[in-house]
């Protein structure tokens, strides 16, 4: 029974595990952390119980592991209390993401507490509580069944704010470990050390942390969250954080994306960032990890903090490549792949839209496209991110709006204008003027017709709209642009439908009728 303590004279804890039974088991972990934005030091406290989950041990270590990892490496700009339920959020993302995918997962339980101050913030994902005692009082916030992360996209969380008294006791535990403890113990006046206090609760199955709240003076003094650079030279072969390098990769930035693998054989794509890492790269990060659309990658969590700039993500499906290969190998698709190509992108832009994210570079090396029609969009640049000025974009970038080559004021309708400039390019292999350079006033749209490839009919007039290079003349939302291309396909498609002569059908089913009699009148004139 290994027992964990944190001698302090505001705060004292004291954390351990019971007994772990097969497939199921409880794990603790507490640390100090610097605060943010000058708020004062912070206690953390995570506690993670699972059920029907193979090796269950390592299991809730590396998950500890990942969200103090993930915790650490959150915007600055964000609250304690936001970190920690958007890391939460992010491990409910990826559990549901491999559940909808197949993989079995385990029946994880979460229970998170943040000190800071004379404020305590609770925060119950599932079947993990919380007892408060006092000499007179004692109250439970009891876990909750049928909330296990990973059920669901929407993290389901519950917040309590509470306002801790000098000599109370904490206890955070499973809540079946709460409904078989006595908890009048915790009651007991401060004179009792508080690991005699928890080691008779640890003779069930669980883990416990219990905390005794004292004098409020001589917080720790703890040094901020380190930089990370840049990684300037890559090469195959290269350690980083446990991570070797394997192969660059054939898509995303040139020299920037290799595929690695951990020590414990877990293969990632590594995306290494150019600049230091800064507040915009976290919110850039944070932006793709709260995104549940299957068109982008799934951001990873890792086992230890990172050393440098750069981004794990899932491995993209096996034969997928980007546009520039794929349209080398196999032409410009028709329009019906070509919608299904946009309509993924237009859903992939959105979920980043609706996150802060706009301003966007679509660079085709950076689109990935499988043979079965799957799309992934590996956003990079973008001009506008939550809670930072306004980013530079690459002076190369193609195709960008002219009111972003021009520092002008942007929304989302410079998203549609690279969505339509994509669309442009695929059609015919050219960029539209208008996307690779300023033009003035009287710029016109060149019809893709003058570049003899088939184009739908109406599909120039919705294009000529998107590409407009005044944002006020094009469609409203992406939503519009889409239907708008969907239109003319399904109309063309109805039309076809109509045309379709329906006198064989008639003349067969008329001749299953007339058989039997004709048969019969012939049998009937034999005899």
């Amino acid at each position: 029974m290994a027992l964990q303590l944190l001698e302090h004279p505001g705060i004292s804890l004291a954390s351990g595990t019971g007994l772990d039974l097969p497939h199921q088991a409880a794990r603790a972990r507490a640390m100090w952390l610097a605060g943010r934005q000058q708020h004062p030091p912070l206690l953390l406290v995570m506690l993670l119980w699972a059920r029907h989950c193979p090796d269950v041990v390592q299991s809730l270590e590396h998950q500890l592991d990942a969200l103090f990892a993930d915790f650490r490496c959150t915007p600055q700009a964000w609250s304690e209390t936001q970190a920690a339920r958007q890391v939460l959020a992010a491990l409910n993302l990826q559990l549901f993401r491999r559940q909808q995918g197949g993989r079995g997962i385990a029946e994880l339980h979460a229970g998170v507490l943040l000190l800071q101050g004379e404020e305590l913030q609770f925060l119950q994902a599932g079947s993990v509580g919380l007892a408060r005692a006092q000499v007179n009082d004692l109250h439970i916030l009891p876990g909750r069944e049928g909330q296990a992360l990973g059920t669901q996209a929407e993290l389901a969380l519950v917040q309590h704010s509470l306002q801790p008294g000098r000599g109370e006791h904490l206890l955070l535990a499973p809540q079946p470990l709460l409904d078989v403890s006595d908890l009048q113990r915790l009651r007991t006046p401060a004179e009792m050390t508080l690991d005699a206090m928890l080691q008779p609760l640890l003779q069930a199955p669980g883990a416990a942390v219990l905390l005794r709240i004292g004098e409020r003076q001589c917080p720790p003094v703890l040094l901020p969250a380190p930089a990370r650079p840049a990684l300037r030279q890559i090469v195959c072969g290269q350690q980083v954080d446990g991570w070797t390098l394997l192969r660059e990769c054939p898509y995303g930035p040139s020299g920037r994306m290799f595929v690695g693998r951990d020590a414990d054989g877990r293969e990632a794509v590594l995306w290494f960032a150019d600049e230091d890492a800064d507040e915009a790269f976290w919110q850039r990060e944070w932006a793709l990890r709260r995104s549940p659309q299957q068109a982008l990658p799934q951001v990873l969590s890792m086992h230890q903090a990172r050393s440098h700039a750069y981004l794990a993500m899932d491995k993209p499906p096996r034969g997928m490549r980007n546009l520039l290969d794929w349209v080398a190998a196999r032409g410009a698709p028709d329009a019906q792949t070509l919608l299904r190509i946009v309509t993924q992108l237009i859903a992939a832009v959105r979920s980043l839209q609706r996150r802060g994210m706009q301003g966007l570079w679509l660079n085709p090396r950076q689109i990935l496209l499988g043979d079965d029609g799957q799309v992934m969009l590996l956003p990079g640049a973008a001009a506008i991110l939550p809670g930072v000025a306004r980013q530079p974009l690459p002076e190369q970038a193609v195709p960008l709006a002219p009111e972003l080559r021009g520092g002008r004021a942007l929304d989302g309708r410079a998203d549609q204008f690279a969505l339509a400039a994509l669309v442009y390019w695929l059609m015919c292999g050219q960029w539209p003027a208008a996307a690779r350079e300023n033009v003035g006033p009287g710029h016109c749209y060149v019809p893709l017709a003058s570049f003899a490839v088939q184009v739908p009919q109406g599909w120039d007039g919705v294009l000529a709209r998107a590409l407009a290079p005044q944002p006020q003349a094009r469609f409203e939302a992406l939503s519009e642009f889409q239907l708008a291309l969907q239109q003319p396909l399904h109309e063309r498609r109805n039309h076809a439908l109509r045309r379709v002569p329906l006198q064989p059908a008639r003349l067969a089913a008329l001749g299953l009728f007339a058989l039997p009699l004709l048969l019969g009148l012939l049998l009937s004139l034999g005899g």
